[in-house]
């Protein structure tokens, strides 16, 4: 099924924790039927390093590595692995029903919504594609990386064999919370300094070098809407949050895991 509309947010630079809170606020919202389906594209200040749901904490970041740093630590409501936000990635979050999707289960949305993310990256130079198995790997020791992009796995987005884009995806009640990060240069030389990894280099890339080109956060959100209208035959709004969201995001801000 195609949505009439949705909704377009652009955040710009938050907390951590106060991006964490939004798009749990947004997923509530959408479970009470209180929102439209929703894209928000936003980028992190400071940097900071979000884990995965289940991650373990202790074999996966240097605590007080982040904190000489000024680096903040936060969890995510989705799974996956550890991410370092810098300046120099976009995050966008989407938020809709599963049955108006018109899919079950999380491998089918993840490829449903795929098909948006493929048709912005393209209109941005990047010959993109949904990898629909993980590739083999002669690592041994890549299963344990607690880096997100260190490898490629199923359902990632890549160009070439690249890994591209980071997704993780939460489903509540009929309702998903997908999360995900598209970073414009990768900086691995940082992830050392606050990841508990080996230097093996990633299987994966930046956007900028990907097209060859200098992409900024605003054309990834113009592509974003762009790639979704014309994958979905939707129309966005630039409503903001709703006053209840809004609200309800203080009131998590006091309960999101920041560690």
């Amino acid at each position: 099924m195609r949505y009439e509309r949705w909704r377009f947010i652009d955040s710009g630079a938050l907390t951590g924790a106060e991006n964490m809170a939004i798009d749990e606020a947004m997923l509530e919202a959408q479970g009470a039927n209180e929102s439209l389906p929703t894209l928000r594209v936003y980028t992190w200040r400071p940097v900071a390093v979000s884990l995965g749901k289940f991650q373990r904490v202790g074999s996966s970041v240097d605590l007080e590595a982040c904190r000489q740093l000024g680096i903040h630590v936060v969890r995510r409501p989705t799974g996956g692995r550890a991410i370092l936000h810098t300046d120099d990635e976009v995050t966008f979050s989407l938020v809709l029903s599963t049955a108006r999707l018109g899919v079950k289960g999380v491998m089918a949305s993840y490829r449903a919504l795929a098909g948006g993310i493929v048709a912005a990256l393209r209109l941005l130079g990047a010959d993109a594609r949904l990898s629909e198995r993980a590739p083999p790997s002669n690592r041994p020791r890549v299963s344990q990386d607690p880096a997100c992009f260190a490898i490629r796995a199923r359902c990632d987005i890549a160009v070439g064999c690249w890994k591209l884009v980071g997704s993780a995806q939460l489903q509540r009640k009929g309702v998903l919370l997908q999360q995900n990060s598209l970073p414009l240069r990768l900086h691995v030389a940082e992830w050392g300094k606050v990841l508990l990894r080996s230097p093996t280099p990633p299987e994966a890339i930046g956007l900028c070098d990907a097209t060859a080109a200098e992409v900024t956060y605003s054309d990834v959100g113009d592509a974003l809407r762009r790639g979704f209208e014309a994958c979905f035959g939707i129309s966005f709004e630039e409503n903001g949050m709703t006053a209840r969201e809004q609200a309800r995001a203080a009131e998590l801000m006091e309960h999101v895991r920041v560690l």
